[in-house]
């Protein structure tokens, strides 16, 4: 049955008269003539088709199907004030967007210029966690996930695939045909990021070296550090060989030439993707950083796979 275009105002006007107790103090608090709650009342017993309050001229009682209307649609009207009063924050506070470390770092950090020109009367506070959190629980308007997890409870836009490859500086990797030869990577030390050491996709050197048919031996050289963005640091400054992600390396491999790919690139099983509660989805702002996001990092991917090798 189609919702009539007076049930919201209906209810909202018999809710008032079940918490006040009666027609009177309603109308002071809606700042409504007694008739015209009376007359919403009726209308809202025309749509329901039953009997909601009996009333005298000395009493009145809230009839049983009354009560349940009221338990039940006091549920909504409180549901739908919390989504309104969130969305209005979103328009009066600046924007909070959460990312992992290295993501913020190497990329998104670099860009925010770029967003702050297109949009200058939305600023964008950054929060960086490696781990995922509550978005509603924190307070925290949106984020960008590498995951392959799909959370119903949450928007999640699809933004690009991660693909991920050795990288080292030119000062250690200096034959031109290295990427054909995996195995001379085991001439050099291997610079880890333990989170992604933690488990075993393709960001991980057992991954990697695994999707090349190779083994990760225990005794080898290595150093560990606990970001992504640290380890490809030292690989700049010539200290080993780092997993790199496409997202992250755009400045530094394709434009200062830090370090260069020195293994074949593999694609991760995890996505970037723009998660934020479906009751933002569709607030202005909320697109405008959505989009802005999806097109940006996308074009960032996409320009350094180009020059990749697989």
């Amino acid at each position: 049955m189609a919702l009539h275009p007076s049930t919201l105002t209906c209810l909202q006007v018999f809710s008032a008269i079940v918490e006040e107790g009666g027609f009177s103090k309603a109308s002071k608090r809606l700042g409504l003539t007694q008739s015209a709650v009376s007359h919403r009342i009726k209308q809202l017993e025309e749509i329901t088709g039953v009997s909601l309050i009996n009333r005298t001229t000395r009493y009145m009682k809230v009839t049983d199907v009354g009560q349940r209307l009221y338990n039940q649609s006091r549920l909504n009207l409180v549901e739908l004030e919390r989504t309104l009063s969130s969305l209005k924050s979103i328009s009066e506070a600046p924007l909070s967007l959460t990312t992992i470390s290295s993501l913020a770092t190497k990329w998104l950090l670099p860009k925010l210029s770029e967003y702050n020109q297109k949009h200058p009367n939305q600023p964008l506070s950054v929060l960086t966690d490696d781990k995922i959190i509550d978005l509603d629980y924190e307070g925290i308007d949106a984020a960008i996930r590498l995951t392959d997890i799909n959370d119903p409870t949450l928007h999640m836009s699809f933004i690009c695939d991660e693909w991920v490859f050795p990288v080292a500086s030119n000062a250690i990797a200096k034959d031109e045909n290295i990427i054909a030869h995996p195995k001379q990577l085991f001439d050099f030390p291997w610079l880890l990021d333990v989170i992604a050491e933690k488990g075993s996709d393709e960001s991980s050197w057992k991954g990697w070296l695994s999707n090349q048919a190779l083994s990760f031996p225990d005794n080898h050289k290595k150093q560990s550090f606990n970001r992504s963005d640290i380890a490809l640091q030292a690989a700049a400054a010539g200290q080993g060989v780092a997993i790199a992600r496409a997202s992250l390396v755009e400045t530094d491999m394709l434009e200062m030439k830090l370090f260069k790919q020195v293994g074949r690139a593999v694609k991760m099983k995890y996505s970037y993707y723009f998660v934020c509660s479906h009751e933002k989805a569709d607030h202005p702002v909320i697109v405008n950083l959505r989009d802005w996001i999806s097109k940006e990092l996308k074009a960032s991917v996409s320009r350094v796979k180009q020059q990749l090798i697989y």
